[in-house]
Order: C-alpha cells, then sequence, then structure tokens
C-alpha cells in the first residue's frame, strides 16, 4: 500500500490531503480542504471561530445530520510499517474530544475512550480551547497499522493537525537522521580556514526576499551570508537567484546560467510554496536537485520548507526527495506552526508589514526571514563532525525520474528556429532573466526548433483575461498537439512533452487565434543521444576543431576526431586515440590524459541551442578558444561554444569549405550551398537581423518575407531579393 491518507465517510473511500515522510512519519495539516470530496450534504469547512482561524488557518470539521453517523480520518501506514504513536491538535470551544483508535491487517480495532481499561490518551493543554493528544506506544498494539480519528454527527470539534508515527517514529528536527553531511562539513572547514565563500539562493518571490524590509538586505539569503560573515571572518558573496511566480521546473531549467556558473559553495532551495501538488512536479523538484548535486564543486545543498500565511506548504512532497539524496532539510513550515499552535505567536507575528498590516497571504515578513537564516544557522551548529568528508558524488537511482537533471533554457540569443508568419522580439512584460523569447498576434505563425533530447519544454505567458491573450499548439515531430492557453493568469506556465525518444527531433509552436502569445524560451532535457560514430569538437567561433601538433592540443582546420562517452556519474568524456581530453589543474591548459575517470578528464554538457558549452567537473569553468584551449572561463560567450560534427560530415573539410558560397532563392526561401559549417546571418536593409544559423547541411534552405535582404556568410555577402 502507497503512503496515503483517507477520508471515510459512512464506509466510502475518499482521497484527502495530507503530508507524509517517506519512513518514519504521516503529517497531516489539513491545509487543503478543497482537496476533499464532500458527499451528499456532508461538510467539509474551515473552522468559522474567529480566534481559531487567526491562529491556525483551516481545519476538518464535520457538522452532520444524521446523530447515527460518524465521520472518520483512517490514516494508512506503508506496507510492513506499524503504528508508534498518534498525535491529534485540536480545537473545541465547549471541551469536546475527538476519539482516537487503531486498528491491525484483519480489521480489529482497539478503541481508546474514557474508562476502558486499554487506556486513554495524553491531554495537554496547548491555549484557550486548544489541546493535544498523544497516544503513546505503550498504549498501541504491537500489530496495528492503521490510526483512526472519530468525530461524532453534532461535535464542535476542529482538528488542526494529526501526526502518526511508525517504524520508530521521529520529531521534527530528526528529518535529517540520514542526512549526508561531508558536504557541509567541507563548507565548514574551508570558512573556518578563511576562504572565500560564495552562497546561492534559488526559488521564487521568498527567496527573492519580498516582504523583507528592505529585500536585499533581510531576505533570508542576506541573513545568513551574514551570519558566515560574522561567525568565521571570511569574504562572503551572495548569489540571490530568486525569481517571483516560478517553480522547480524553471528553477531547474536555469539553474546553469543564475547559479551554478558562478560554483557556489552552499545552495539552499526553496520550492515549498509556489510547487504544486501534481505527480510532474516530484519530478521537476528531484531534477533539479539531481542537477545541483552533480555540479563541479560538490556544493552543499539544503532544502528550504517554507509556507504561506494560511500555512499552505508543498513539504510533504519534497522532503522525501531530499531525503532520498541525502541532503539536509531545514522546515521554517514546523517552526511556525508550532510557535502559533503553543500560543507563542500569531500568523500576523511573522507575516504583517509596513505596507500590509494584515500581510499578503502569501510571503513572510522580516521577522520570518530572519527566524529562517536562524533555523539554518543551527543546522550549521549542530552538524556531526565527520573525519572523512570526502563526498560521494555518485547518484542513487532516481525516486521518481533523472529527466530534468539535464535541462537547460533556449531563448532567442541561444537557438534560430525556422519562422513563419510574424514574429518579434518577447520578454516586455516581466524580466525572467531568461533573455529575449518570441512574440506573435498572427494567427498560424510558427515556430520550429530542432532540438537534442528526449523531453522538451516551452515556457509561456498567461495573462489575466482583460488582456485576451490567445492559444497555441505544441507538438514534437509528428505527435499529437497539446494546447497552451495564454488566457486567464498572470504567470508563466509551461507545456512539457517527455518520452519523444531520444535524438533530434523538432519541437512546433502554433498560434490558434490572432491574439498575443509569447514564449518565454524553451527547454531540453533528458538523454542526449551523441551515436556511437567519433565526432569533432569544432569552435562556433571560426569553425576550427581541435588537433594534436607537437603533443600540444591546439585549434586547426581538420579536427581530431574524438569518441564521446557518458560515464557512470552523468559526465562526459572525450576519447582520442587511446587518450583522454582533459584539464590540467594548474593552468586550466587542455590536456590528454592516461586516466578516465577524474574529474581531470570529465566534463558537464550544456545546451546552448545552435552550440552547447563544456564545463570542467575539476575547476567548474567551461571550455574556451579564448585564450589558446583552456577551461578558465566563467560565462558563456562566442568563444566557449561548440558543437559535435559527426567525424563523417566533415572527412574531407577543404572539399566541403572550398571556394565562394553559393546564395540564392527559390520562391519565398533563401538558398545556400558550398557553405557547410559556416555561418550565415541575414539582414534587412533596415539594419534588422532576421536569420543567424550555423548552415549544417550543404543544401540550406530558409523561409523568409518578400524583402530585399543582406546575407552573410563568413566574409562573403550578397544583396537577394525574395519574392
Amino acid at each position: 500500500m502507497k503512503n496515503k491518507l483517507i477520508l471515510l465517510f459512512f464506509g466510502s473511500l475518499f482521497f484527502a490531503p495530507g503530508i507524509f515522510g517517506q519512513d518514519g512519519r504521516v503529517y497531516d495539516e489539513c491545509h487543503d480542504l478543497a482537496a476533499v470530496t464532500w458527499c451528499g450534504n456532508n461538510k467539509v469547512v474551515s473552522g468559522s471561530n474567529t480566534e481559531w482561524v487567526a491562529r491556525m488557518g483551516d481545519v476538518y470539521r464535520y457538522k452532520l445530520d444524521n446523530t447515527e453517523n460518524y465521520s472518520y480520518l483512517v490514516y494508512a501506514m506503508p506496507t510492513g510499517k506499524k503504528v508508534k504513536s498518534v498525535t491529534v491538535d485540536f480545537y473545541s470551544i465547549v471541551g469536546q474530544k475527538p476519539t482516537l483508535a487503531v486498528k491491525n491487517t484483519e480489521g480489529k480495532e482497539t478503541k481508546y475512550v474514557v474508562g476502558w481499561s486499554n487506556g486513554y490518551p495524553e491531554e495537554i493543554s496547548l491555549g484557550t480551547n486548544i489541546s493535544r493528544f498523544v497516544l503513546e506506544s505503550t498504549l498501541i498494539p504491537a500489530d496495528a497499522c492503521e490510526a483512526v480519528v472519530y468525530l461524532d454527527a453534532y461535535t464542535d470539534v476542529e482538528v488542526m493537525r494529526v501526526i502518526v508515527e511508525y517504524g520508530g517514529g521521529y520529531q521534527a528536527p530528526e528529518y535529517n537522521r540520514l542526512a549526508d553531511y561531508s558536504r557541509i562539513n567541507n563548507l565548514l572547514a574551508k570558512a573556518k580556514a578563511g576562504k572565500e565563500l560564495t552562497i546561492g539562493v534559488l526559488g521564487g518571490s521568498i527567496t527573492a526576499g519580498a516582504n523583507a524590509e528592505p529585500m536585499a538586505s533581510n531576505c533570508y539569503g542576506a541573513r545568513i551570508k551574514e551570519w558566515f560573515r560574522t561567525q568565521f571572518n571570511s569574504k562572503v558573496t551572495l548569489v540571490n537567484a530568486g525569481i517571483g511566480s516560478t517553480n522547480s521546473y524553471f528553477g531547474a531549467i536555469r539553474a546553469e546560467e543564475h547559479l551554478l556558473k558562478y560554483n557556489p559553495d552552499l545552495i539552499i532551495v526553496e520550492y515549498a510554496v509556489n510547487d504544486h501538488e501534481d505527480e510532474i512536479y516530484k519530478h521537476f523538484y528531484e531534477g533539479l536537485l539531481r542537477k545541483l548535486l552533480k555540479a563541479p564543486g560538490e556544493p552543499a545543498v539544503i532544502s528550504l520548507m517554507m509556507c504561506t500565511q494560511a500555512g499552505i506548504t508543498k513539504q510533504g512532497q519534497q522532503i522525501p526527495i531530499a531525503q532520498h539524496y541525502g541532503i539536509p532539510v531545514v522546515s521554517y513550515n514546523d517552526y511556525v506552526k508550532d510557535e502559533i499552535v503553543s500560543g507563542k505567536g500569531s500568523w500576523l507575528d511573522f507575516y504583517k508589514t509596513s505596507a500590509m498590516p494584515s500581510g499578503d497571504g502569501v510571503h513572510p515578513n522580516t521577522i520570518a526571514h530572519q527566524k529562517t537564516a536562524d533555523l539554518l544557522a543551527s543546522l550549521f551548529g549542530n552538524i556531526p563532525d565527520i573525519a572523512d568528508h570526502e563526498a560521494n558524488r555518485m547518484l542513487p537511482k532516481p525516486l521518481y525520474s533523472k529527466d530534468f537533471e539535464d535541462s537547460f533554457f533556449l531563448s532567442a540569443a541561444d537557438i534560430t528556429p525556422q519562422k513563419t508568419g510574424t514574429w518579434i522580439d518577447g520578454g516586455a512584460i516581466w524580466d525572467f532573466k531568461t533573455g529575449k523569447g518570441w512574440r506573435s498576434v498572427v494567427k498560424g505563425s510558427e515556430l520550429t526548433f530542432d532540438i537534442l533530447g528526449d523531453v522538451a519544454a516551452v515556457t509561456y505567458w498567461k495573462r489575466p483575461a482583460n488582456e485576451s491573450y490567445g492559444r497555441a499548439q505544441i507538438w514534437v515531430d509528428n505527435n499529437p498537439p497539446v494546447v497552451a492557453d495564454g488566457s486567464n493568469g498572470d504567470h508563466i506556465d509551461q507545456i512539457v512533452l517527455s518520452g519523444i525518444g531520444k535524438g533530434r527531433h523538432k519541437l512546433h509552436v502554433k498560434l490558434l487565434d490572432s491574439k498575443p502569445f509569447e514564449v518565454t524560451c524553451i527547454a531540453v532535457s533528458g538523454d542526449r543521444e551523441f551515436g556511437s560514430d567519433k565526432k569533432i569538437i569544432q569552435s562556433l567561433k571560426n569553425q576550427n576543431g581541435i588537433v594534436l601538433e607537437e603533443n600540444e592540443l591546439v585549434l586547426g582546420d581538420q579536427g581530431e576526431p574524438v569518441t564521446v562517452l557518458n560515464t557512470e556519474d552523468g559526465y562526459l568524456t572525450f576519447k582520442m586515440g587511446i587518450k583522454y581530453l582533459g584539464i590540467d589543474p594548474f593552468s586550466g591548459k587542455l590536456i590528454l590524459s592516461d586516466t578516465p575517470d577524474t574529474d581531470a578528464t570529465k566534463f558537464l554538457f550544456v545546451d546552448k541551442g545552435d552550440g552547447c558549452a563544456f564545463r570542467s567537473v575539476l575547476n567548474g569553468d567551461y571550455l574556451s578558444i579564448a585564450d589558446g584551449l583552456q577551461a578558465t572561463a566563467t560565462n558563456v560567450t562566442e568563444t566557449e561554444l561548440f558543437r559535435l560534427l559527426s567525424a563523417n560530415e566533415t572527412s574531407n573539410p577543404e572539399v566541403m569549405l572550398s571556394g565562394e558560397p553559393v546564395i540564392y532563392a527559390v520562391r519565398n526561401y533563401l538558398c545556400v550551398k558550398n557553405a557547410f559549417g559556416r555561418r550565415l546571418n541575414a539582414y534587412t536593409l533596415t539594419g534588422l537581423k532576421v536569420l543567424s544559423a550555423y548552415i549544417g547541411d550543404d543544401n540550406y534552405h530558409y523561409p523568409l518575407d518578400s524583402d530585399l535582404y543582406i546575407v552573410i556568410v563568413d566574409d562573403y555577402r550578397k544583396k537577394l531579393l525574395i519574392r
């Protein structure tokens, strides 16, 4: 039986909201009442008492018309797990109580009622009209595998939180009992040595600092940066990669460009508020964590669990994923709810601001940001000291999938689609730091992208109804299309198409209406099939390949064939003859190595659309031709862009590249011959660039609108009329 919370009305089965640990605890916060199915006239409503709503928010509360009936919650344990304790926090203005029970696999029930010989749960007062029932293991049969909470037909009891511990059980601070602290120990050792640190925070608007006053200096990222600076007297750089209205999918596709290229020592990930409870978000979050753990430099990673002012959080689906990878968890969500239930504070204490004395319903305030930093600092202060701090880079098998661990966004600066109809630059609505996208208002306008991977995604804008945004069909190759609706929203959304098969594909976006539709960016991920044939690593800047001359690797016309191999831990190696391309640890220069399985010979593949980049696992820098062949670049520009060409296609490059290119027009197509491997640019007479591409075959053609163009191939240019 899978972990799940079951809500029963008179023997009928319904799914109810719940938060579950992977092992050890079922945790139900009763926060998402919209997910509960109502049966007939039975009602499941939020608490109506003013004091209670102010303290805790939504609850389970049952008001039934038939006094002979009961409502009850059944919590089923994972297969083979037994109930160890049950904790129920509840509210009653007249002192009524729920009834607790447990059942075994045969359905035998043990009920706990005042005066019965099998005992009664301990009752603890948590404040005015608020109580906690605790059913300890000494009262629970050893074979109990279900916990039950009963409420009679006219009870006024409002259940706020249910915790069922099993298999030994643990409390919130022990999410990390099986965490791998080796990376954090390495971080702390570096800090104690006085070395410079880089801290990265990745998430939504909470991470960006919304409602911290001021954002830049009082967001939790800035506060934990200050803690490291004062605690260790070190220089600390903060990279705040928080962007509002984004989820872990968007975090995964932009992590390389917005954070990982800075080689952070510590990464704090916050998506427990912005992610949804759909199954696909588990895949997104897992892909993001795998991507961060694979980053060169082996950064320490922490999963941070926040919640909204209404107490809504997705920590239940994210904590098991973090635990699967041994990533330590810090839960602000647990802290703030414990403070509120115990009467030490209210929701407003953590969410009101000077501009919004009632809070905005979502974003924590300056006090909460500081408390989040305090919780993080507390984790660092309680790390077990391990003599051997060597981190295990080999990732375990995915809990859900690894489809998104190698995902990258591609914008107009990275990839040049074929266009029909009318398209202009996007990006005017809100800057998501992904560069310009594509925007059209003409029905039938279409974009076609050449991509490499087995998962494709399109991120697009959804706008309010009064802006009348339209729809588009999105599909890959000849597969059935999916419709993206750009209306009725105020954020970005995505269409994700997985399982399209390894290799090269065509991704299409076609407008269905003569209304605005804007593609923010596309993304490609999943397994990339490079094939078994030998490749040439060719620079996009000058079309030269890597060659060996007098025992030194340099750029030359032809390029030496290499075999592209995938390492067991998810990187690329390049075999040239019997040796492997590697990085000299002192100079960063490209060298040949006898040993394949070392950081010096491993590269991270970075998809850049028309080209790609290779990031050294040894030093975290990108392979570059800016000053000879070396991995010393900290950013990707034209000197860091390459492509992998089949050696068979370039077996005689001198013939393929000899002579002037042939440029001509056939109907509305620009046609180019004898220009394989060269850069093509096309401009209108007003100077507007309409096309930029690398010629991938010897019979290239591309549709253009009727106009007079200047077409440039390398140094050759021609004026061309498209009719």
